[in-house]
């Protein structure tokens, strides 16, 4: 498609879901590398917005309202996005959605260079004029890696590199004062929990998270746990909690997206389910360890270019993995495999790394806590 020098202006179109938003962000990292000057612009669904837009050398956000299909006011809000969409011209348009809505809105950009996935479904791959195939169908490449790929049509070599979600104090007052409004109380040392996944195929057993607080509560008597979830998960938090000694702060919805990964940055460690927050923790440095049945780990799974100190488990049974779109499951033997004693004897390995630096959150002009 002509020098790399053309490539002036490049459009990124991953509208969700929050993990595979964060697995592509080391795209805007090689594009700013390997074309020095070039502006990204990015589509991403109305509720991703405010986090896209705090990563380096994204431009602007084009806001894909998604969650307004249905309502009375979607024709009238995408007719908006569409105008936003036109506004500018763009020497190649990078649709790594692979899905139809997403390349049709690639579709509609002012643009000549299409790319997307050969693998692209709902017929997606129709609207690109740049189809990039996989190397070997048989191997499982990372959604990471995947996506880098996808720069091979702009004749970029991709490599894996990453930048730092950059925050500054008001950021920090701002998490303070949420914080003091629901735990007034909240200091120290503290973990993260999140049980929660929008799928419930995807869930560790609420009953395990239980155990598993208890256990390290035994172990770890002044280390805070700290249960999050979105706002429809406040009783799965408090069932969990319910049956424990370990006063756990309950946050379902309260932190906003884009300031998780300030928070997750102070944790001494994660432990959660495969979803969204997984991969912001990870995104801040956090050792965390993770449950994957359903799906692919070595696809989806925990990825910072090896950096980081990530355990994921599950008990690998011959239906696992059952595959990234199955709803239900009568069994969860992928999941109820894992014993909350095998997930505590992994934390216990997580712990000495708690004061290894974070590469990926920097809080500027603030210091990090102190051990």
């Amino acid at each position: 498609m002509g020098k790399l020098g053309s490539c002036n202006r490049i459009l990124i179109i991953k509208p969700s879901s929050l993990g595979d938003i964060v697995h592509c962000f080391p795209l805007v990292d090689e594009i700013r590398r390997s074309c020095p000057g070039s502006e990204v612009d990015w589509v991403a669904n109305t509720e991703y917005v405010s986090l896209v837009k705090r990563y380096p050398g994204v431009r602007k956000v084009l806001s894909f309202p998604r969650s307004k299909w249905g309502k009375a006011t979607f024709f009238h809000d995408l007719r908006f996005f569409i105008s936003d969409l036109r506004e500018d011209s763009y020497d190649a348009v990078v649709d790594a959605q692979g899905l139809l809505r997403s390349a049709l809105i690639a579709r509609a950009c002012r643009t000549d260079v299409r790319i997307g996935s050969s693998e692209a479904r709902e017929g997606a791959s129709r609207f690109y004029s740049h189809i990039v195939y996989p190397e070997n169908r048989k191997t499982i490449v990372h959604a990471v890696q995947k996506n880098l790929r996808l720069l091979g049509a702009l004749g970029l070599t991709p490599r894996y590199s990453s930048e730092k979600l950059i925050y500054d104090s008001s950021d920090q007052d701002r998490l303070d004062r949420i914080l003091r409004q629901v735990a007034p109380d909240f200091s120290g040392d503290f973990f993260v929990l999140h049980p929660g996944a929008k799928r419930s195929i995807k869930r560790w057993p609420s009953l395990y998270f239980s155990n598993l607080l208890d256990s390290i509560h035994r172990y770890f008597p002044s280390i805070r746990p700290v249960l999050i979830g979105a706002p429809e998960d406040r009783s799965l938090l408090e069932e969990i909690d319910g049956r424990t000694r370990s006063k756990a702060v309950l946050l379902p919805g309260v932190i906003p997206i884009d300031l998780l990964p300030l928070f997750f940055e102070k944790a001494l460690f994660y432990v959660g389910n495969d979803s969204g927050p997984l991969h912001l923790a990870v995104m801040a440095g956090v050792p965390t360890v993770s449950f994957y049945g359903s799906s692919t780990p070595e696809r989806t799974g925990p990825f910072d270019g090896g950096k980081g100190n990530h355990v994921v488990l599950g008990d690998k049974v011959p239906c696992s993995p059952c595959g990234d779109f199955q709803k239900h499951c009568d069994h969860q033997s992928c999941l109820v495999g894992v014993t909350p004693e095998a997930a505590f004897s992994k934390i216990l390995s997580l712990i000495p790394q708690r004061n290894q630096p974070s590469d990926r959150v920097s809080l500027n002009p603030m210091a990090r806590r102190s051990a």
